[in-house]
């Protein structure tokens, strides 16, 4: 097909997300759990000491939307443009380590990866960290790769410690991937290295200075170095060692990675066996090692591997493109599906999310009409999303240990999905509780006295 040129089709991708994040501008709901609390801090509404795993670049994000007005909407402008970049990093990281052929069609079928293109205008850190370790990964690889032919990498390579310290500062738990491709690019290519070493170095002490200022506030905030880092290391909690791992390879892979990623990792995976180039291995090496490292470390989520899946979509497509079973055609027929279905998926899903957080909306607005402009103080399972839809400030029921403040006006909130033990807050509070009127069935608010 000499009419589907590298540009187009990767034009065709980019249009493909942007109309998927139009739609989740238009249609989006009401904020999500994180949303919301990036929404609040950027505020300056968060709990004191609570939210410091929440990151601060993020947080940066959010403030822009708050500038703009604090809608829903003008809240996520700012992270869908640059969640538009996760698409560009997965295409600079094929062109580099196969050609821009590659980068074109990975591009192609990450923008009908539902998991991705429906989080495509969320308040979230997930796809611009992906980004900004996608194209530092792209960096290095180019750098290293052709320094190793040459007389080593040039000091191009620097800019890597950017590009590095903003998916830092995006998402904090970035860290391990980030050490990890810098130490696996070092060790495969680490010829280049040698032969001329003071541009990496460079590279290393610009970032380790760049990420100064966050071991600074974290030394501030918690007392060590690292104090920041770790508090986000245990979030999100895991049951027990390695749940994420087993969610990660036991989910229906077609519902958790996307109908065509899914297949395609696997012959990311089974490719790299034939190859000898460094490059390739490079991209398995630092996929798989996150696959396992935040499985172990954490439950799992789709949003967690974007970086995995989207190497291996890299890999994936490399493998189908060489081999004699590829069929132009037919690959992009099943991408075109594979768009129309995010397309038309979009408007099902927002509306589904739309409806399951309508009973947190109601509850805000009785509490708002309760309170009636007075300082107030609330007590639900669902804390970020409450606390921003309603004027009060918002307490985990299940954390709750001293007695709710006198000189507040006290209430309660219970949702179907997130219910509270009210007699044992009752009991434990020494309050009575008196049921406040709610327009959704699946929502109860109550005031305490």
């Amino acid at each position: 097909m000499p009419w589907l040129t590298d540009r187009r089709l990767f034009t065709a991708a980019l249009f493909v997300w942007a109309a998927a994040a139009l739609i989740g501008l238009v249609l989006g709901p009401s904020l999500g759990h994180d949303e919301a609390a990036f929404a609040l801090t950027a505020r300056g509404q968060a709990p004191p000491g609570a939210w410091l795993y929440r990151s601060d670049g993020t947080v940066a994000i959010a403030r822009i939307g708050i500038a703009l007005g604090g809608a829903e909407w003008q809240l996520r402008l700012a992270s869908t443009v640059l969640n538009t970049l996760a698409l560009v990093g997965a295409y600079a990281v094929g062109r580099v380590a196969f050609g821009p052929r590659v980068g074109a069609w990975a591009a192609a079928v990450l923008a009908g990866a539902h998991p991705m293109a429906l989080r495509a205008a969320e308040l979230l850190s997930d796809l611009p960290a992906m980004a900004g370790i996608l194209g530092g990964i792209a960096l290095l690889a180019s750098e290293l790769e052709s320094g190793e032919r040459d007389a080593g990498p040039r000091w191009r390579i620097v800019l890597a410690a950017p590009i590095f310290a903003a998916a830092f500062y995006v998402r904090y738990g970035s860290a391990p991937v980030i050490a990890l491709a810098i130490a696996v690019a070092c060790a495969l290519w680490f010829r280049a290295v040698l032969r001329r070493p003071w541009p990496v170095l460079a590279m290393v002490g610009l970032l380790a200075l760049l990420i100064v200022p966050h071991v600074l506030r974290s030394r501030d905030a918690t007392g060590t170095w690292l104090g920041i880092l770790e508090i986000s290391a245990g979030m999100p909690r895991r049951a027990y060692i390695g749940e994420g791992l087993v969610t990660y390879l036991t989910s229906n892979p077609f519902l958790f990675y996307g109908a065509l990623v899914a297949p395609i990792m696997v012959a990311g995976v089974a490719g790299i066996a034939r190859t000898r180039r460094k490059a390739p291995w490079y991209l398995a090496i630092v996929a798989l090692c996150q696959l396992v490292a935040l499985g172990l470390e954490s439950h799992g989520q789709p949003r967690y591997v974007f970086v995995a899946a989207a190497l291996l979509v890299v890999l994936g497509v490399a493998t189908l493109a060489g081999s004699r079973f590829a069929r132009p055609r037919l690959a992009l027929a099943l991408v075109a599906a594979s768009w129309l279905g995010v397309l038309v998926a979009a408007p099902i899903y927002l509306r589904h999310l739309d409806d399951a957080r309508a009973p947190i909306l109601d509850a805000g607005a009785t509490l708002r009409a309760a309170s009636a402009g007075q300082p107030c103080v609330a007590v639900a399972l669902i804390v970020p999303q409450l606390m921003w839809y309603s004027p009060c400030r918002v307490l985990a029921a299940g954390l709750l240990e001293d007695p709710l403040p006198a000189d507040r006006a006290r209430y309660a909130a219970s949702f179907t999905r997130w219910p509270i033990d009210l007699r044992r807050l009752l009991a434990q509070q020494h309050l009575q509780a008196t049921p406040l009127p709610t327009r959704d069935p699946r929502a109860q608010v109550w005031q305490l006295r």
